[in-house]
């Protein structure tokens, strides 16, 4: 029998072979650092020294630069695991002493805290057997044979015992025939994933992710259920016949596959949402979760809708997940949703939302979208006062157009109190984090929301701004390219990459990412970093060409004065970036809070960045 396949996060190492894999695909890895990574992972959340990785990897009779050839197979192993030394995920650096594996992982669908006995036999067992006693030696072998016993035991006690304490609620098939319908499967996963996650005790995954799985072409659940780090998976269908909807749902234990429970459910549509609390407190009673007063009472207090109103704001929350190309019907469908029925709380929190949206990419003046998202996510909670989405709102309005940095934080914080699985609550509070300078705060923020959303590219991209932030550039260029590696045309994260490659003064890279960015968003903003970069390279020419281009852009649609500002601030003309800046300031335009990040190091020493760093709320 092999040795078992080591597990962890999206990869496992299979040590017969002499692979590391991702998702099934081979990541090419020579065999010194591979040895590095196995040794590392022998020994899981302790410190292996130097001397030992020396030991392992190289023979005594070996002479060679141990310590550059370590650090050498170290870095490669990092770069397979898209790793970083500062900020890591797998493998953590201890001064002086040696390295450590600090993800969970498992050995052959168990996860044990040492497994070097199971996963490598000693290279040399006979010398090691002649060098014992002969009465220890009848003792190790005699102990020896009870291994592979407590090995499945363990196994056998912890499929049984072990907590469920991670969830992924799977998209729901949509059996109704018609692609028209896709807004309707699609919303109830949405509304099903937020109803569950008002578990607190339990982590689930985001929408983003899941997503990854729509469709019958995907992985085994065992499969999806390793990607996602998660316990249990939550599948079913919906399909709706008139005003009746019938769900089919059923809870499978990730591990080995078992179903745990499973129901079907048929009501009128002016009870969906009395049927969602249901399945959330059905899923908490068969995984033996003790649900608080305040859940309790959460999920015995459901409305019941108006079927249209509901249709419409189902059909909103579809096209707000577009973000950009969706962001117009979106808002057009939640004022739709609303003025059928006002006393829909998750409307308001929605078009909340998408005014926030718009304001931040710039589609409507942040003066004018602020003060409405405020109302509508205030009426939210007038209605639900647990509506962790309209906190969040009221956090981004508190930071983005009242430069109220501490009240922001105290609505976050109360957001995550309700809703620690609300993945753009953990995203914006990370980014408040970095606001404030605190950025080794904010990239740890970001690991929990990786947590929540592992396999699709809005987490990573969120860190990659994190760090670009922080001048941590390398680290941001491979986040940012983890978050194309799922998407590739996440744009995105082609901002924070070519701003990083400019940070290292890699300039032909950052142009090259901004054109490309700019070759699928031919908006202000692409143009405006361009004209940044360019600035920074002393292409002023060129710069000077994209001044031109956002002015004449600006008698035709909204154009931020942020992105005149950042132009000449690479440009170092600190008269005009001030100018512009001050022009942002009155017009309280939402990207003025990034005053703290690399855009304005040219001009940083100009008494009037502090002073207005301090007029918007800002650290000094």
């Amino acid at each position: 029998m092999g040795t078992p396949l080591v597990r962890f996060g999206m990869f496992e190492v299979d040590r017969d072979s002499g692979e590391l894999r991702r998702q099934g695909v081979r990541i090419k890895l020579q065999d010194q650092p591979f040895q590095a990574l196995v040794a590392l992972i022998e020994l899981p959340h302790q410190v292996v020294t130097r001397e030992q990785l020396q030991r392992r990897i190289w023979s005594a009779e070996t002479n060679v630069d141990f310590d550059r050839g370590l650090n050498r197979a170290i870095n490669r192993v990092r770069e397979a695991l898209g790793d970083d030394a500062e900020n890591p995920r797998f493998v953590e650096t201890l001064p002086q002493r040696g390295y450590r594996f600090i993800a969970p992982i498992e050995v052959g669908g168990v996860a044990p805290a040492v497994v070097p006995a199971l996963l490598t036999p000693p290279t040399k067992p006979h010398a090691l057997l002649h060098r014992l006693p002969r009465r220890r030696l009848l003792t190790l072998t005699s102990g020896l044979a009870g291994v592979p016993l407590l090995y499945f035991g363990y196994g056998f006690v912890s499929s049984r015992l072990r907590r469920i304490e991670s969830i992924a609620v799977l998209p729901l098939s949509n059996l109704s025939g018609s692609s028209a319908q896709e807004y309707f499967s699609d919303g109830l996963t949405d509304e099903l994933i937020g109803e569950i996650s008002r578990i607190r005790s339990l982590r689930v995954i985001s929408r983003t992710s899941v997503m990854q799985y729509k469709g019958n072409a995907r992985k085994s659940l065992p499969e999806i259920a390793r990607d996602l780090n998660v316990d249990a998976i939550l599948e079913g269908t919906v399909v709706q016949t008139g005003q009746r909807v019938r769900i089919t749902a059923q809870l499978i234990r990730a591990r080995d596959d078992k179903h745990i429970w499973s129901e079907e459910y048929e009501r009128d549509v002016t009870d969906i949402l009395a049927l969602q609390s249901e399945v959330a407190r059905e899923v908490a009673h068969k995984i033996r979760l003790e649900l608080t007063p305040g859940e309790e009472a959460g999920f015995s207090r459901r409305h019941r809708v108006k079927p249209e109103a509901y249709e419409a704001y189902l059909k909103g929350n579809f096209y707000l997940h577009k973000l950009i190309p969706g962001l117009v019907r979106s808002i057009q469908f939640f004022k739709e949703a609303i003025q059928l029925d006002a006393s829909q709380p998750e409307a308001h929190a929605g078009l909340a939302e998408a005014l926030c949206y718009a304001g931040i990419f710039g589609l409507r003046p942040s003066a004018e979208t602020y003060p409405e998202a405020r109302l509508s996510a205030q009426r939210a909670l007038d209605l639900d006062a647990s509506s962790a989405a309209a906190h969040n709102v009221l956090a981004d309005v508190k930071a983005g157009y009242d430069w109220d940095l501490p009240g922001a934080m105290a609505e976050y914080q109360r957001a995550l109190q309700l809703n620690p699985s609300h993945l753009l609550t953990n995203l914006w509070y990370a980014e408040c984090l970095s606001r404030l300078g605190k950025f080794d705060e904010a990239i740890a923020q970001s690991q929990r929301a990786l947590a929540l959303d592992p396999v699709s590219p809005t987490a990573y991209n969120n860190r990659s701004m994190l760090l670009w932030r922080a001048r941590r550039y390398d680290g941001a260029i491979r986040a940012g390219q983890q978050a194309l590696d799922f998407d590739p045309n996440f744009v995105n994260a082609l901002w924070w990459q070519g701003l990083s490659h400019a940070g290292k003064r890699e300039f032909p890279r950052a142009i090259d990412c901004l054109k490309r960015g700019g070759s699928m968003n031919d908006g202000p903003l692409f143009r405006a970093l361009l004209g940044h970069v360019y600035g920074l390279a002393g292409q002023n020419v060129n710069a000077a060409v994209i001044l031109e281009e956002l002015k004449a852009m600006s008698y035709v649609r909204l154009v931020s004065p942020i992105d005149f500002a950042i132009v000449y601030a690479g440009l170092a003309d600190a008269d005009s970036t001030f100018q512009w800046l001050e022009k942002a300031y009155q017009a309280r335009a939402t990207r003025i809070h990034e005053l703290q990040s690399p855009y304005y190091d040219r001009v940083r020493s100009d008494p009037r960045h502090a002073d207005l760093k301090r007029r918007v709320g800002l650290p000094v």
